[in-house]
Formats: structure tokens, sequence, C-alpha cells
């Protein structure tokens, strides 16, 4: 066993496999804040501020680590991305309970094309993560969780347990392409996040 513990750390830093490992596992903490808040919106389940103050930590915490890898200027239009993402899906469930189909659609758009450009943004930053997989993940993250939102509002709660199924597993899909990008572009390409 200290043979592979010494091989792991011959290849990368132990700080840097624990920073791996806390990026696919922010993509879950993201699905989990992201539902607690449709709930409060939908429901008014809980404290709304402060489920949104969590979700808002969430992303300064995926941002941060962001930073570390990526660099500062990086890290700023990875905030913008995932800002654009959340206040998107704000506007989109208000417009739901409201009952305008145009901002519901217009969000919907909104939310489609941040992920188009979040997707060629990632690929452009680390050759290891593939444009087109970003796009297809992104566009199954945003679609179920449109599709959450929605069975909130209707109190579809069977279908939202079902839904939400599916966010995990996408969630965990996109944890692996995310960490296994990193995880590569730090091992692979020489790269070295400060101490």
């Amino acid at each position: 066993m200290r043979a592979v513990k010494a091989l792991q750390d011959a290849c990368i830093p132990q700080n840097q496999l624990h920073l791996i490992f806390q990026s696919r596992t922010i993509w879950r903490d993201l699905s989990t804040w992201i539902r607690a808040y449709l709930a409060s919106k939908h429901g008014g389940l809980g404290d709304k501020e402060a489920i949104r103050d969590r979700l808002d930590k969430v992303i300064i915490k995926s941002t941060n680590t962001f930073s570390l890898i990526f660099g500062e200027q990086s890290a700023d239009e990875y905030v913008n991305f995932s800002s654009n993402f959340v206040n998107s899906l704000d506007a989109l469930a208000d417009a739901q309970i409201l009952g305008d189909i145009v901002a519901v659609n217009e969000y919907t758009k909104q939310l489609h094309e941040n992920s188009e450009k979040a997707a060629v943004f990632l690929a452009t930053i680390n050759p290891y993560w593939l444009e087109s997989r970003w796009r297809d993940l992104l566009y199954q993250f945003n679609q179920h969780t449109i599709d959450q939102s929605t069975t909130f509002l209707n109190k579809q709660f069977t279908e939202n347990i079902e839904i939400f199924s599916r966010i995990l597993g996408i969630s965990s899909a996109i944890g692996d392409h995310y960490s296994q990008g990193i995880l590569d572009y730090l091992s692979f390409s020489s790269r070295r996040m400060s101490e």
C-alpha cells in the first residue's frame, strides 16, 4: 500500500488530488442546492434567501478551485457563466410561476446559449476537455433542471423525483469529465498550481 501512495505522490501532489476530487463533487453540490432553491421558489419550502446564499457559495467555491488551476482571468469568465446560469434559471422559475410563456422561452434560450458559450470556453482553456462533450452534458443538465422546475410548479412530485435522479446522474458525468480534464491538464501538461 505504501508503494501505491508513493507512486501517487510522485505523479501528482496530494493537495492536487484533493482538489481534483473536490472539483468532481462540486457538481453534485450544485445540483442539490439548485433543487432546494427551486423547491423554495415553487413551494415555499425553506428560507429562499438562505438557500440562494448557499447556492452562491457553491459557485464561489467552484470558482476558487478553477482559479487555482486556470488563473484569475479564466476564473472570472467561469464565474460569469455560472452566475448567468443561476440567474437565468431563477428568472425562468419566476416566469413559470407567473405563467409568462414568452419569458419562459426566452430564459430557456438564454440558458442554452450560455451553455454553448461555456462549452467553447472550457474546451479553449483546457485541451483535455472536449467542446462537444461539454455541449452535450450542459444541454442535458439545463433541460433536466428546467424540467425539474416545471414539475415543482405543476406539483408532479413523482416525475420530479425521477428527474432529480437523472440530474444526479448527469452531474456525476459532468463531475467525471471535469475532474478527468483537470487531472490530465495537471499531469500531462506539466502544469502545477501553486502549493
